[in-house]
């Protein structure tokens, strides 16, 4: 969706980025609101964390080696960055692959770390709060998060089966799921430039 309008315009805290992405939405009463806050903010620890953690640490220093590396003997770099894209590649495939994401709709959005805006089917109220899981189908890492509508608003040149756009602001989100976020939207803005820059 390459016209989508942006959410929240006036501010800029996190880099935005149009993408494509498994979606699945659901408002929260306010008896729930408190513990669902609570259980992703702080999340408990799983061996699936552990090792996405581990993953990218080890990322980081790899990255901070081969820059390192780079100003000595630029070839020798550049094949250590091939090598870790062609890893990263295999460790999103299988990531990918262990997700369960068949039940999520595919939908375009409008991204940041701070929030996130998309043709929805279902009008929710302004204000109220709705717990958000989203497949970042780029990585295949799954974040999860607390949200407040900001707006949700319907059009007339959309399709019938989506006519509101929801326009959406994280408010609760576990460190971990913010810094992979946050990670995918300059990502995917890198490889965007890359492909403008060709």
């Amino acid at each position: 969706m390459e016209n989508m309008p942006e959410f929240n315009s006036d501010r800029r805290e996190f880099f935005r980025i149009n993408d494509t992405v498994f979606v699945e939405i659901s408002a929260i009463d306010g008896k729930e609101l408190e513990h669902r806050v609570t259980a992703i903010s702080n999340p408990i620890p799983t061996d699936t964390n552990l090792a996405q953690q581990q993953f990218n640490e080890l990322t980081t220093s790899l990255t901070h080696i081969i820059d390192q590396i780079s100003q000595s003997d630029r070839e020798t770099a550049r094949a250590l960055r091939l090598l870790d894209e062609k890893v990263n590649l295999i460790a999103s495939t299988v990531q990918h692959q262990q997700n369960v994401a068949d039940h999520l709709d595919t939908t375009d959005v409008n991204l940041s770390g701070g929030g996130i805006a998309f043709l929805s089917a279902d009008k929710y109220a302004n204000r109220s709060p709705v717990e958000i899981r989203i497949e970042l189908s780029h990585s295949g890492n799954f974040i999860t998060a607390i949200a407040n509508v900001i707006a949700c608003d319907k059009l007339s040149d959309t399709p019938e089966e989506t006519p509101y756009y929801l326009r959406l602001a994280f408010s609760h989100m576990s460190e971990h799921d913010r810094n992979l976020l946050v990670k995918h939207t300059l990502s995917r803005q890198a490889q965007a430039l890359r492909i403008a820059q060709k």
